[in-house]
């Protein structure tokens, strides 16, 4: 009987391979390293156009790539993970130092006494230019300085999750970080190569994290999990939801993710940003930002928070002049050249109510001499009236009265002045850049050689740029490339005769300096849409009400006459007010008021030229007209993006219902995965993942037996569920540790020896065959035993999707 029992010699080979050691050395760990380079690089493309292309490339590398370096030798010494993330973090400031702060630093690396001053100094830079700056900004140190420490400090975390803590997908969180800059601030989102480049690269991270956890797991050996084909998949399927669902959440603005889809992160309350947004603000056909105010001006008001008047430089951005402002403003002096004696004119009481508005610079009308109730500390500066917050406070949600003095101006009194004397005003309002461009001096010249007096040179001007050779358009800049400020850009609008408010209020400033006369560009609102209310003001005088948003906000020049002062003129062709004075004798009576120079194209077909300074409907009005246009499209627009959400909400649910149906086929139809394995290795890997679903993980110390054993005993199967369970465990032994090699009873019988010669072949315990029934049974036996609550988490939130390895369900 021994005998007869006895396995065949190769039998001690059918017992259960013996684990694969772990290579003795991981060089693997460099391939993802720079996998995540590549990753931060990729999605830092997306800058391009929120700072000068490109400029940011080198001393991004290098800051990237010491520390990069630094934390991979750290791990080739086999040192913790904590040190690795502490290498990298001095690596970062080292990195840091040698580029930014090298004089006050200790051997060129190590952050020395004055470091702490400089970096104060340089972070205030930054600040300046992210407030004053037209996007794309100029890559000065303080702004490199900050996007180099933020590149540096998403590389680290990118490189520890898919490196150190082996999750290569959570660090697609820091590469989405990266993105948000750019989405929030370029008018046409992150853009669609960066985009691309970002999810392209990210993939390449996830697979070459994948490649190195193959070649662990197969003690260094080539080895492939159809990891490829799987990521390709899920990442088109990512794709399109990306580029396709933004359309319909809401919060997106227009245009598809990620070009031209921005979304409003900061809500409704926003201010007037006199260089950034100007621009930008052009193209959003949505207003935002609101502000009341009521007045008791016979003609209409412009409200103005700032000047621009150093036309020097690539970007125009106001000068604040702390050291020169003064502080209070419930009475406002004198702006410096005015005249002793003011021309006369008429005292006009305006109240404003912010509501969502906010911003440093305050809004009123010219020229203020005293504003009150009025929260926080605030300073005016004698070269301009303007008002600027002194305590890093805003506008929001303020209401304060202003006093304005409006001077009583005619084409007859202005055009009997001569030219000023440059001594009664700031240098700054007269000085012409060496870089101004010859096309400026000699159009100017052209305008304006045949008169005489400033007044009769600023209608020529203004005259030239409202002529019929010139149109207002907001896409030729970006087209032709000129958008935002600078002499560059005035040279170029003159050329191509097209524009929006800021080329043409900064064209006749520049050319009536050419010309002789001081000027200034001022950044408000026009006049807006009167909203038929009243309300009393001061000694009980009746002040009619209007409303603006951002679509009236607006760029003009004002220019300086002696012994009147400064006066408002409006270039732009059928946008805003321009005043009676303003106006050629050939002009009709009255102010033109198509008072929508609207930082808003969208809304230029629907409204023509009228006059009067009601030339909006009121604000409730408007309200009722836009809820009527919305009324037929906000159920559409709701059910689409309730389905997009919905379907976001059932992609894990999507994508494990599509892993189980493809090992039921496997199963059923006895197919082999890719992988290599057999029908009861894809049932026992869908039952282990679903008991992890329903809360009875697979630990990594379990084998199939106990496994099995503690699931029954945990989840309390009995009966059939219990019998299914034993069933798909035995089966899946069976296939993988069973030695295949002994031949079958078919075989034996064929043998030279005979059957005697090899006797087990007729003892070998019958093959249990893998059933999908068994995995269905114990599916149900889960599900019963299972709480409300764990049931829905298991089906739209199934853990075993976080599963890194498919091969975890193997032991």
């Amino acid at each position: 009987m021994t005998t007869t029992l006895s396995r065949p010699a190769s039998a001690p080979a059918a017992g259960p391979p013996a684990a694969r050691r772990a290579p003795a050395a991981d060089p693997w760990h460099w391939s993802v390293t720079c996998a995540s380079l590549l990753a931060v690089l990729a999605a830092a493309s997306g800058l391009n156009g929120v700072v000068e292309p490109w400029t940011w490339l080198m001393p991004v590398l290098g800051t990237l790539l010491p520390v990069l370096l630094a934390m991979a030798l750290t791990r080739a010494l086999r040192l913790n993970g904590v040190l690795t993330a502490l290498v990298g973090v001095l690596a970062l400031i080292g990195a840091l130092t040698a580029q930014f702060v090298p004089r006050q630093s200790i051997l060129g690396v190590v952050p020395g006494p004055g470091t702490s001053l400089e970096l104060r100094r340089l972070l205030a830079q930054a600040e300046e230019t992210v407030v004053s700056q037209v996007a794309p900004v100029l890559p000065g140190a303080g702004i490199i300085l900050i996007m180099c420490a933020a590149l540096g400090l998403v590389a680290i975390i990118v490189d520890i999750l898919s490196t150190t803590m082996r999750m290569p997908a959570a660090s697609g969180l820091g590469l989405f970080t990266i993105l948000i800059t750019p989405a929030i601030v370029k008018p046409n989102g992150v853009g669609m190569a960066a985009f691309i480049a970002t999810a392209l690269a990210f993939l390449l991270l996830l697979a070459a994290a994948q490649w190195r956890e193959n070649r662990l797991a197969s003690g260094g050996a080539r080895a492939s999990s159809g990891f490829a084909a799987r990521s390709a998949i899920i990442g088109s399927a990512a794709l399109a939801v990306a580029v396709v669902l933004p359309m319909f959440v809401p919060g997106f603005n227009s245009g598809a993710f990620p070009q031209g889809a921005r979304l409003n992160v900061w809500g409704n309350a926003t201010g007037l940003n006199p260089a950034v947004t100007l621009g930008n603000d052009l193209r959003n056909p949505t207003g935002f930002g609101r502000i009341a105010y009521s007045t008791n001006s016979d003609t209409p008001l412009y409200l103005r928070a700032v000047t621009l008047e150093d036309f020097s430089g690539r970007r125009w951005e106001p000068d604040q002049r702390l050291d020169d402002r003064q502080d209070g403003v419930v009475e406002i002096g004198a702006e410096a050249g005015a005249p002793r004696t003011p021309p006369p004119g008429s005292t006009v009481f305006t109240r404003v109510t912010t509501q969502s508005y906010a911003s440093p610079w305050l809004l009123s009308p010219y020229a203020p001499v005293g504003i009150t109730n009025l929260n926080g500390d605030w300073a005016w500066d004698p070269a301009n009236l303007s008002v600027l917050a002194t305590d890093g406070g805003s506008t929001a949600r303020q209401e304060y009265l202003v006093q304005s003095i409006s001077a009583d101006l005619t084409r007859e009194g202005l055009g009997a002045i001569g030219p000023s004397d440059y001594d009664d005003v700031p240098e700054v309002f007269t000085q012409l850049p060496d870089d101004t461009p010859e096309v400026v001096r000699t159009t100017t010249s052209e305008v304006t050689d045949e008169y005489v007096n400033p007044y009769d040179k600023a209608l020529a001007i203004q005259s030239f740029l409202r002529g019929p050779d010139f149109s207002y358009s907001v896409e030729a800049p970006v087209d032709g490339g000129y958008d935002g400020s600078g002499m560059d850009v005035m040279a170029r609008f003159l050329e191509s005769k097209s524009g929006y408010c800021v080329h043409y209020a900064g064209t006749m400033a520049v050319m009536a300096r050419a010309a002789g006369i001081p000027s200034r560009v001022a950044i408000g609102y026009t006049p807006g849409s009167p909203t038929g209310g009243t309300s009393q003001g001061p000694g009980g005088i009746e002040l009619r009400e209007f409303v603006v948003d951002s679509r009236n906000a607006h760029a003009w020049p004002e220019l300086y006459f002696e012994g009147v002062g400064w006066v408002q003129f409006e270039p732009t062709p059928s946008r805003g007010v321009v005043p009676t004075y303003a106006q050629q004798s050939s002009s009709p009576v009255g102010p033109r008021a198509d008072d929508i120079d609207v930082l808003n194209p969208g809304a230029l077909t629907d409204r023509g030229d009228r006059t009067g300074s009601a030339a909006e409907p009121s604000g409730s009005a408007a309200d009722d007209q836009a809820g009527g246009a919305q009324d037929g499209t906000t159920p559409v627009a709701g059910a689409l993006a309730l389905a997009g959400v919905g379907l976001l909400a059932l992609l894990p649910l999507i994508l494990r219902t599509s892993r189980t149906r493809s090992r039921r086929r496997a199963v059923t139809g006895g197919e082999v995965s890719p992988g290599g394995s057999g029908a009861a290795t894809a049932a026992w890997a869908e039952t282990t993942e679903i008991a992890g679903d329903y809360g009875y993980r697979l630990e990594a110390t379990d084998t199939p037996r106990s496994f099995a054993g503690r699931l029954t005993r945990d989840a309390g199967l009995t009966g059939d569920p219990a019998t299914s369970l034993g069933r798909l465990q035995s089966a899946y032994e069976h296939e993988e540790y069973a030695d295949h090699a002994v031949p079958s009873a078919a075989a034996s019988t064929q043998h030279p020896a005979g059957p005697a010669a090899l006797p087990v072949a007729t003892l070998t315990r019958p093959v249990a065959v893998p059933r999908w029934d068994d995995v269905d049974t114990v599916t149900r036996a889960l599900r019963q035993r299972s709480s409300w609550r764990r049931r829905i988490r298991a089906r739209l939130f199934p853990q075993s999707l976080l599963s890194r390895f498919r091969g975890d369900a193997r032991r």
